[in-house]
């Protein structure tokens, strides 16, 4: 049961290592890693209409985030600890969530259409909340950087952008 706990804590904890590294890493000292991401943020397109040229600088951040995971899981496989493993594990799981959600559900970087059209409230508002940082109505929708957590005001939003 312990392990679990590790496991689920480690997953919701990096919900707020992404937003505070979104908003205080990736939009301050490392921004000329992630302006790529942000490069089709000026285009009138909709957002399911704009185009990824493939990899951009802003998925070394993929290896930042994996590299504790790794650490994690090897010396808890190594010294036999399931709580590193548990924590490797949540770590991952969020790593793939946040892969799911945000390349494949949001911005359509690998294309699997049947997974473009998950309607329920809650991906709705995950979309609306990331559109809005991408881009801002209002100096309040820039300031969301979490992918998970995001204010509740975004579960109002219907259309989609």
């Amino acid at each position: 049961m312990i392990n679990l706990a590790f496991l689920i804590g480690a997953y919701c904890f990096m919900e707020f290592v992404a937003w505070s590294n979104h908003k205080y890493v990736m939009h301050g000292f490392l921004w000329d890693w992630h302006k790529d991401h942000h490069i089709n943020d000026h285009k009138k397109a909709a957002m399911h209409e704009m185009t990824f040229s493939g990899m951009e600088k802003n998925d070394l951040f993929f290896l930042v985030y994996a590299t504790p995971a790794i650490i994690l899981l090897t010396c808890g496989f190594y010294f036999d600890l399931p709580k590193l493993i548990f924590t490797g594990i949540g770590i991952s799981m969020y790593g793939f969530t946040y892969f799911w959600i945000h390349d494949i559900l949001i911005h359509q970087r690998i294309k699997i259409p049947f997974l473009y059209n998950i309607n329920n409230s809650l991906t709705r508002a995950i979309i609306s909340a990331h559109h809005a940082h991408h881009r801002p109505k209002s100096r309040n929708d820039f300031t969301n950087y979490g992918l998970l957590i995001f204010p509740r005001r975004f579960f109002k939003v219907e259309k989609k952008d």
